[in-house]
């Protein structure tokens, strides 16, 4: 919820009173045990609905996660599948409107990607509150933070967040993030 009645990164757990309090996002499991995230499209200044392909990327170091979102009508808005799921389906990997990666057990952003024909429509923010619904439901912190690296387009994206004190003042201007491509496990 947009209040500050919590502290930030506080996760609430239903049944709770709202009290007409403006919920960001809810998250779930759908009837075929797929992850659900229900964003609030208010809070989206004009996003594309988006469903995602989650790919993990456990073979790090630093373990992460990217989260590729697609705005077809191929999956319910806000459905969350697996890699392997994804190549069962006909969809081309070239179809994303945009990417995350994040280091998922410290909730720190690594990299954003928006497709050129999507900047500028809000889907970044809509990616990044994905990310902390998606942290909601897997136990790990849900206050989606960016390091002291960004890149060009992202110190953009920092001028209009509703949470500055998530950004560490930039020290180092990162390259722009390529687009990811989901591939089949190994293994």
């Amino acid at each position: 919820m947009l209040t500050n009645d919590h502290p930030d990164g506080c996760l609430l757990d239903d049944p709770i009173e709202t009290d007409n309090a403006f919920v960001l996002w809810r998250v779930g499991i759908d009837d075929e045990g797929r992850g659900v995230i229900r964003l609030n499209r208010d809070a989206l200044l004009g996003s594309p609905p988006l469903w995602y392909v989650m790919v993990p990327e456990s073979d790090l170091e630093r373990p992460a996660m990217v989260l590729v979102g697609f705005a077809t009508d191929h999956l319910p808005v806000g459905t969350v599948i697996t890699d392997p799921m994804f190549f069962s389906m006909p969809i081309s990997n070239t179809e994303q409107a945009g990417a995350i990666r994040w280091w998922y057990e410290d909730g720190v952003i690594d990299q954003v990607f928006v497709q050129p024909d999507f900047r500028r429509r809000g889907v970044a923010t809509e990616l990044i509150y994905a990310v902390g619904a998606w942290q909601a439901l897997h136990g790990h912190p849900v206050n989606i933070r960016s390091d002291h690296r960004r890149t060009e387009l992202g110190q953009h994206f920092e001028a209009g967040t509703q949470f500055p004190s998530r950004f560490m003042a930039i020290t180092e201007v990162s390259p722009p993030m390529d687009v990811p491509e989901i591939r089949p496990n190994e293994g």
